[in-house]
């Protein structure tokens, strides 16, 4: 037969099988697909290349023998249902506008409060694919079903959860990270559309594998900044599509979007004894650095030359631990407990949530000033009650761990206490746009900063972001 055919067809988790009658000049191919050792004229290509590679094989002369995403649009019943009921803003429509000419592709980067959830729905609303939601937290999974339901004439019976217990798939289908790994070959074939919340998770060596393994050719992800330790996100521009940047912080309150907002950053001397331990950890760290002619410019560094070397290397993990210890007297220290007791008495009228990076210091504030606390280790039924009744007003205070620097909705807080974070401008922005729903009065952020010690450079890093 001298007509070119090739048939493709998924093959297990990770793999697009592509059979041809005549084969492919591999020159040309080698970027995006292997061949096979099993079959003659057989390559293999990770599914989520598999738009590219029907268009090339089209552009080739192939006639291309597929069933894969086959009749997967959206039913009349969820056409007719899906209909925003929202006015989207000029940014938002702008961020439609690029994602529809990236041929419905890429990564939107917002702040926390500028709506990427509208966005998510009003790219549904366009496209009229299946469409499956991935989000990182069981909360979140919870947040967009309620938005879809308020949003939208789309009924919650409609709306299928994949997660929390639940295993149901229906043409629009919230799950969680977790689950879509986990169950990647039951989902991938129902979906062309696929929206990412959160994406900066996604390129985690577990969840990368949910991009690679999904054929599907519409992709969104939504975040409020991509930015990783380990500089990932330069994977998201291949899985996901490029970034999309419209619109950042100071626009947003400019233009009366989010609240208007001041941050103040407060250094704080450690106690005597905290300095003089502090002083002895660093000297050890540092002594160690020196003796190694060790260099420490990144996270990968901080990784490769300690983290990675405790086991051929004694001294290494005295220094990693004299660090760690050093690290917890800054972040957690006595004399910070005593400005977080200031600054409540200052705001005793006022909805605060307090954040801390460990949460050994999460539970100190929680029992030394009587304030419910949240972190990884709270149910998920008790901190449901917790947020409730703060949301009511019931509760003033909130002190939490990392665990809610995303997926936590509280429209009604107004000031923000940064006891200690990480270097990442993600977290930074996050923790503001805890704050930052539409309020007519201008809301406070407080970052508690110990002078003198690795905290000053750590809270300088965290706040450079183009997105501010």
């Amino acid at each position: 037969m001298n007509r070119k055919e090739a048939k493709v067809k998924l093959g297990l988790a990770f793999d697009l099988i592509i059979q041809t009658s005549h084969p492919l000049e591999m020159k040309k191919w080698s970027r995006i697909v292997k061949i096979s050792k099993k079959v003659e004229n057989e390559y293999r290509a990770l599914p989520f290349r598999y738009q590219t590679i029907v268009e090339r094989l089209k552009r080739e002369g192939f006639f291309v023998n597929s069933t894969i995403l086959e009749e997967i649009h959206l039913s009349d019943e969820y056409k007719q249902a899906l209909k925003l009921n929202v006015q989207l803003r000029d940014y938002q429509k702008e961020t439609l506008t690029r994602f529809t000419l990236n041929k419905y592709r890429g990564v939107v980067i917002l702040p926390t409060a500028a709506g990427k959830t509208i966005i998510g729905l009003s790219a549904l609303e366009k496209i009229k694919q299946k469409t499956l939601i991935v989000v990182p937290v069981i909360n979140l999974l919870e947040q967009w079903i309620k938005a879809i339901v308020e949003f939208t004439s789309i009924t919650r019976e409609m709306v299928g959860q994949f997660g929390d217990n639940v295993k149901e798939i229906k043409d629009i289908t919230v799950t969680t990270y977790a689950s879509a790994r986990q169950n990647i070959n039951t989902l991938r074939k129902h979906f062309s559309f696929i929206i990412f919340d959160e994406v900066h998770h996604l390129p985690a060596e577990k969840t990368i594998k949910i991009a690679e393994g999904f054929p599907a050719p519409y992709r969104l992800g939504l975040t409020a900044t991509p930015d990783r330790a380990d500089s990932g996100e330069k994977e998201l521009y291949t899985l996901i599509g490029p970034q999309i940047v419209v619109s950042t912080i100071s626009d947003l309150v400019n233009e009366g979007f989010v609240a208007k907002f001041d941050l103040e950053t407060i250094e704080i001397d450690l106690f005597q004894k905290e300095q003089m331990q502090y002083e002895k950890y660093m000297n050890i760290y540092r002594s160690y650095l020196r003796k190694r002619k060790i260099q420490i410019r990144s996270p990968k560094d901080y990784e490769r030359y300690l983290v990675f070397r405790v086991n051929v290397d004694p001294e290494a993990k005295e220094a990693l631990e004299a660090h760690r210890k050093a690290r917890t007297i800054v972040y957690s220290s006595q004399s910070k407990l005593v400005k977080i007791a200031e600054l409540l008495k200052r705001h005793k009228s006022d909805r605060v949530l307090i954040f801390s990076e460990f949460n050994d210091m999460v539970y100190m504030i929680s029992k030394r000033f009587l304030i419910p606390s949240i972190t990884h280790e709270t149910k998920s039924s008790e901190r449901n009650v917790i947020l409730k009744k703060f949301k009511e007003g019931k509760y003033s205070k909130l002190v939490t761990g990392k665990v809610l620097d995303e997926g936590l909705d509280v429209k009604e807080a107004n000031v923000g206490i940064i006891v200690s974070g990480s270097g990442q401008s993600r977290q930074f922005i996050q923790r503001l746009g805890r704050l930052l729903r539409p309020k007519t009065e201008k809301v406070k952020l407080y970052e508690l900063v110990t002078s003198s010690s690795l905290e000053v450079s750590t809270a300088k890093r965290r706040k450079k972001s183009e997105i501010i």
